[in-house]
């Protein structure tokens, strides 16, 4: 992916899951934030890598009160039952305060659809959803098919 420069990725309840995002976006000047409730191993390894990253031992709903501008949200393998977070991070709950940190022009979501209950992925593939001043719509640009991973565009309202 062509990351520009400058660009903050946000990766909540991602558990183990660090160096998967890195090697696909990479990108030396960007920055990486990871947050799960736990610490894991793999954080440590990650710390010594090319890019910019920060993790944040917490709970994915704390984490939106310390972020900064976030131009990407990486979402993937979560779920709702013992071992996941429970928390609908493709939900209007949880993306009204996360997309409050978005730039005024908006910015990218990259996800493998995780806790998106009921229709909610098909109503985000359609550009139905709309959160807090923005429309999230699914990008015309899938390089991520391959990692059953999709890409959405999120552009002002």
């Amino acid at each position: 992916m062509n990351i520009s420069t400058g660009k903050t990725v946000f990766y909540p309840c991602c558990a183990n899951d660090v160096h998967f995002p890195l090697e696909l976006l990479g990108t030396e000047n960007t920055k990486y934030i990871f947050c799960d409730v736990r610490s894991y191993r793999g954080w440590y390894k990650a710390k010594n890598s090319k890019q910019s990253v920060e993790f944040l031992k917490m709970d994915a709903w704390d984490a939106i009160q310390k972020l900064p501008v976030i131009d990407i949200l990486f979402y993937r393998r979560d779920g709702m039952s013992e071992g996941g977070s429970g928390v609908e991070v493709l939900g209007d709950a949880y993306l009204v305060q996360l997309l409050k940190k978005y730039p005024i022009n908006g910015g990218k979501i990259i996800t493998d659809g995780s806790n998106a209950f009921g229709r909610r992925l098909d109503l985000l593939k359609m550009g139905f959803v709309d959160c807090a001043g923005f429309n999230i719509s699914l990008s015309e640009n899938q390089e991520f098919e391959n990692y059953e991973l999709i890409n959405f565009d999120v552009h002002p309202i």
